[in-house]
């Protein structure tokens, strides 16, 4: 493992809009594919995620600073919304985590609604953990008994076939909602 792709990861999840679920699977499946011992995998991957998701929250804090944000922030249902996040807090980051589409604006969140520090620190440690590591013991169960690089060499020759069965399980998805809105 090098520092720089550490660094990728932790790029990729701050600033482009893939998942992060991906971007860790894509990194976890080449560290396995490559041999790399699961718990120096997972201990990468965790400092990393912990390290961006810290990003988010800082962020937040330093948006929160801005004379227009702290002018917006007064609003009563704003109140309402740090009452909550003071209350419920450390639950909502730690649940967050395994949520997609909550998991960046919470962080955002809780550094513009000046979310206790520690608290936070705490939540994001414990919740990274555990994020990490069910990726990681899952990427490295599948690459036990399939192999990623099989995997990895697999699925670039087979992407058609792959973004085509996805396209058909939404399609059948989306079918079945509309068919049961309208007719059900």
């Amino acid at each position: 493992m090098i520092i720089y792709e550490l660094l990728g990861l932790a790029a990729s999840i701050m600033f482009t809009p893939i998942s992060d679920d991906v971007l860790l699977l894509g990194q976890l499946g080449i560290w396995m594919s490559k041999n790399m011992n699961p718990y120096l995998a997972w201990i990468s991957s965790w400092v990393t995620i912990f390290i961006a998701f810290l990003w988010f929250y800082l962020v937040g804090r330093f948006f929160r600073e801005l004379p227009l944000v702290k002018r917006w922030m007064a609003r009563k249902w704003l109140l309402k919304a740090e009452y909550y996040l003071q209350r419920f807090g450390v639950g909502a980051v730690m649940v967050a985590f395994f949520i997609p589409g909550i998991r960046h604006p919470i962080h955002y969140v809780a550094g513009i609604l000046k979310f206790s520090t520690k608290k936070y620190l705490l939540a994001n440690l414990i919740a990274s953990s555990l994020y990490t590591g069910v990726w990681t013991f899952m990427v490295y169960k599948l690459d036990q008994k399939v192999g990623m690089k099989f995997i990895l060499l697999w699925l670039p020759h087979h992407l058609f076939i792959v973004l085509s069965c996805l396209a058909f399980l939404i399609s059948c998805i989306i079918f079945y909602k509309w068919k049961r809105n309208h007719y059900g």
